[in-house]
């Protein structure tokens, strides 16, 4: 597909929201034909359904410009998307992406710096609080912790290696991560269980406490605060389905940028 040249699109924006500025962080990742995606996945492919051109042979005398239609092919969990707990539980159908209630899509939010942890390991729970302490976070109930493991850069610099090379969060630190309340775990990686772990203590933590994560998410470090922001993600309502795409923002006062 011919590359098309974006403008007008920003990271960040200042919102009114509610009568109040709020700077507006974009985390989401672009959604295309080239974009890396997790082994064994659906890969993404785009065409022209009805072209603008095509879609006025079939109007008549018109001054309008016609009207383009493209169509995808793609699975729930291409890009930044949430993975629902039907997921990784399959005793859970009633728990797929379309059920996930709004309480858990907007949230209070934290992030920590995970950077320092060798790729294909499973972070340990003195890890996690480390970087906690070191960020000055409190875990709360109901909020979201999205964790930086640094491997962001790989996703145009070394693909394979995007989807190869990073750590995931271990047994014991998800299972506590659950107790302290979060609602959500969101990280930059393209899962939140190391590709050498084939038993996948985070996905099954999850699957076990019925509590949805997030995967591929952008942009975390340019969050000003590590705490006191809000995480807010819109998943679309396909029903019976087991993930979907994101574009998730982190919202906070323009006055502490």
């Amino acid at each position: 597909m011919e590359a098309i040249e974006r403008t007008g699109y920003e990271e960040t924006q200042v919102l009114n929201v509610f009568g109040r500025p709020m700077r507006a962080l974009d985390l989401g990742h672009e959604l295309s034909d080239d974009i890396p995606v997790y082994p064994g996945h659906m890969k993404v492919a785009t065409w022209w359904h009805l072209t603008h051109e095509e879609s006025l042979m079939r109007m008549g005398d018109t001054d309008f410009w016609g009207y383009g239609v493209r169509g995808m092919s793609l699975c729930e969990h291409v890009s930044t998307h949430v993975d629902a707990v039907f997921h990784f539980n399959p005793n859970r159908p009633d728990l797929s992406v379309d059920a996930i209630p709004l309480a858990t899509m907007i949230t209070p939010a934290a992030w920590i710096d995970l950077s320092g942890c060798e790729p294909r390991t499973d972070i340990s729970l003195d890890r996690l609080k480390r970087a906690l302490d070191e960020a000055e976070v409190t875990v709360e109930p109901g909020s979201t912790l999205l964790y930086h493991t640094g491997v962001e850069p790989l996703w145009t610099e070394d693909p394979k290696r995007f989807l190869t090379e990073y750590p995931g969060m271990g047994e014991e630190a998800s299972r506590w991560l659950l107790d302290q309340g979060i609602v959500n775990l969101c990280t930059d990686a393209v899962s939140t269980d190391n590709p050498s772990n084939l038993r996948y203590p985070n996905h099954k933590a999850h699957g076990e406490r019925l509590v949805v994560h997030t995967e591929l998410v952008a942009n975390m470090t340019k969050i000003p605060m590590h705490q006191g922001f809000w995480y807010m993600m819109l998943p679309l309502r396909f029903i019976g389905m087991t993930g979907s795409p994101i574009r998730p923002i982190a919202l906070w006062d323009e006055e502490d940028s």
